[in-house]
């Protein structure tokens, strides 16, 4: 079976990007437009990327949606 989403990651992650750049913040976002999307698999983990933490979320196209707070940015790897 193929699972076909409208919505792809990099889409996603501009949507995000621009909300929180507008003034959101990362809860908000997440229970707005992420915990039910059905791009998303799973919850938010935390992590360093370098000296940087960043939240990382898994999407179901295997690919990680990652957020950094400081740079109030969404980027899909």
């Amino acid at each position: 079976m193929v699972v076909m989403f409208k919505e792809r990651g990099r889409d996603l992650a501009l949507r995000c990007t621009e909300l929180v750049r507008a003034g959101n913040e990362f809860p908000t976002v997440w229970a707005t437009v992420l915990k039910n999307n059905p791009l998303v698999n799973g919850i938010p983990q935390s992590q360093y990327e370098g000296d940087r933490p960043v939240l990382v979320i898994r999407l179901f196209t295997g690919e990680r949606l990652v957020f950094d707070g400081e740079a109030k940015k969404f980027t899909v790897r």
